[in-house]
């Protein structure tokens, strides 16, 4: 049995970065070394708290050990080697037993809350074409997701022709949209039919919002900085979700495939069944037109991705088989690398081979129509 990674990252290097701070000044995000005193490379992004480059490449360590403090204090420096060097990541799969990874953004998930539509869509552009450049020496294997600056319509459709034509395979957008131009408004429609022709899968990533709190209540606090932003962060992409259903998007676009990461699984079963009371209960609130429950609007154009979540194994028949594609996180440090299959071994415990297989392997294939041939056997 073959394993692929549908939730690992990039860490962004510098050069993505480069030049953006001189021609927008410091809203742009950029990277600063040793800032207010502390070791290691910080992106900052005007007044919002700097985000520690090193605190995104520290797979296979632990939080609570110094040692793991002095490596994020290295920055980039201290980051496994694989992590910026494309072509040593390969030998860092191996040693994990996996064949590939969809490797998601680490620093421009914060991109997305940026209010200036002109940085976004310059910043968003320099990410497309770095990662596009670091997954050239196997892009089998690697393969890079782009962003787009969301709310702009028009310049997300012009990135996905401008990037998707270049060779980007799939596109991230932010899990929490505004309130004023939710994923339901017909605003859209245009990024959505291109999205849909080129057959380009869109992924909605924990910590990612055109707002810095990710859409959550304020007293709830970040999905990165609180107890309650963290545990509660998959209702984010939940409203998302439903606006995406409700709005009759899914039902217009059928094709439309929406891969919703890193919020891990074990809540799903009860949503589907829930949404599907609620649209019975509250019928006027649901778009002209829509022909399937939203459970059935779920099955065919949502995939949810776990790392080590039992409670969604536990229920992976009401959640769909099909449905669900496993990531490793490499290199953050909830990154269950480099013991990604002794991990999945407990996980997985009696699952039978043909639905392993699928989870770990033939369901992301398929989504991202990735060459088997090409890869390690």
């Amino acid at each position: 049995m073959r394993y692929y990674s549908c939730d690992s990252h990039v860490v962004e290097g510098p050069d993505a970065f480069a030049g953006l701070e001189e021609r927008f000044g410091p809203d742009a995000p950029h990277i600063v070394k040793d800032l207010d005193g502390k070791r290691g490379e910080f992106l900052v992004i005007g007044d919002n708290r700097p985000v520690p480059v090193g605190r995104l490449g520290i797979a296979g360590k632990r939080l609570d050990d110094p040692a793991t403090d002095e490596l994020i204090a290295r920055g980039y420096d201290g980051l496994n080697p694989g992590v910026l060097n494309p072509e040593l990541r390969l030998a860092e799969q191996d040693t994990d037993g996996i064949c590939g990874e969809v490797m998601y953004p680490s620093l421009s998930m914060f991109t997305f809350a940026v209010k200036d539509p002109k940085i976004k869509e310059a910043a968003f552009k320099r990410h497309n074409d770095w990662v596009f450049d670091y997954c050239t020496p196997d892009p089998d294997r690697l393969i890079g997701i782009g962003c787009l600056p969301i709310p702009d319509v028009e310049a997300s459709v012009r990135e996905v022709k401008r990037a998707g034509e270049k060779g980007v395979r799939g596109f991230s957008i932010p899990s929490h949209a505004p309130v004023d131009q939710n994923y339901a408004d017909p605003v859209y429609d245009p990024l959505w039919a291109i999205l849909q022709d080129m057959n380009l899968p869109i992924t909605m990533h924990i910590f990612t919002g055109t707002s810095f709190d990710c859409g959550l209540a304020p007293h709830w606090g970040t999905p990165g900085g609180t107890v309650k932003g963290y545990t509660l962060a998959h209702t984010s992409v939940v409203n998302s979700v439903i606006d995406l259903v409700i709005g009759g998007v899914v039902e217009r676009f059928p094709r439309l495939k929406f891969v919703i990461a890193e919020f891990e699984t074990g809540w799903v079963a009860h949503f589907k069944q829930r949404f599907d009371h609620a649209a019975y209960r509250t019928p006027w609130e649901l778009a002209d037109g829509l022909t399937l429950k939203p459970s059935e609007y779920f099955d065919r154009n949502f995939w949810v991705t776990f790392e080590d979540d039992v409670h969604g194994i536990m229920t992976r028949a009401d959640i769909g088989v099909d449905n669900l594609v496993w990531g490793n996180d490499y290199p953050h440090h909830d990154s269950i690398w480099p013991n990604s299959m002794s991990i999945l071994d407990e996980v997985l415990a009696g699952v039978p081979d043909d639905e392993r297989e699928k989870m770990v392997w033939g369901n992301v294939i398929d989504l991202y129509d990735i060459d088997v041939s090409k890869l390690p056997a």
